[in-house]
C-alpha cells in the first residue's frame, strides 16, 4: 500500500490513473484489451516502489522515464543495386525523435527490459527494479540509450542523408 510522506495514510490510486503518463504505460501494458490486469501490475509497482522510497514512487516513475526518453534514432540506409564495387558494410542514419515519441519509447523500452529480466520474480517487482535503476541513470535502458547515442554521433555526417529535411540534427 502507498502511503503519504506527511501522515500515514494510504495513497489514493483514483488520482493517479488520470495522469497521461500513467495511462499510456497502462496501455502499453495492456495485453488483449485486459486493462484490470494491467492497472493491478502498475499498482503492484508501484506499491513496491513506495516500499523502498515512500511517498515517492510517482516522482521515481517520472525520473524513470525521462532518463530513458530518446532523443535521437538510427536507421539503416537502404543498400543500393549491386554496380561496380559495392560497401560490404552498413550505413546508420541519425534521425532526430520528438518529444512525445521519444517518452514513448522510452516507456517502450522499460517494458522490454522488464520483461527481458528473471523470471522467478514477478513481473511487477522487475518493473520497479527498472524504474529505479532508470532513475538513477544506471541499467539496461540507459545503456542502450548511450550506446545509441554514441552510434548516431558517430554517423553524425551522414544526417544529411536523413528523410526529415525539416529536422536538423544536433552537432
Amino acid at each position: 500500500m502507498l502511503y503519504n510522506k506527511k501522515n500515514k495514510e494510504p495513497f489514493n490510486f483514483l488520482g493517479v490513473k488520470s495522469d497521461p503518463l500513467v495511462k499510456k504505460m497502462i496501455n502499453l501494458l495492456m495485453r488483449d484489451g485486459k486493462r484490470s490486469k494491467a492497472e493491478n501490475v502498475l499498482d503492484k509497482a508501484f506499491q513496491a516502489l513506495d516500499q523502498k522510497y515512500p511517498g515517492r514512487a510517482l516522482h521515481v516513475f517520472y525520473l524513470g522515464i525521462f532518463e530513458a526518453k530518446r532523443d535521437v534514432g538510427i536507421r539503416l540506409k537502404p543498400k543500393p543495386k549491386p554496380r561496380g564495387q559495392n560497401n560490404p558494410y552498413n550505413v546508420y542514419i541519425p534521425y532526430m525523435i520528438s518529444p512525445i515519441c521519444g517518452l514513448n519509447l522510452g516507456m517502450r523500452a522499460i517494458l522490454k527490459a522488464s520483461r527481458e529480466h528473471s523470471l522467478s520474480s514477478p513481473f511487477w517487482d522487475n518493473l520497479s527494479q527498472e524504474f529505479i535503476q532508470a532513475s538513477q541513470g544506471k541499467g539496461d535502458v540507459i545503456s542502450k540509450k548511450y550506446i545509441l547515442n554514441r552510434l548516431a554521433g558517430s554517423n553524425k555526417r551522414r544526417a544529411h542523408l536523413s528523410i526529415r529535411r525539416w529536422s536538423p540534427f544536433i552537432s
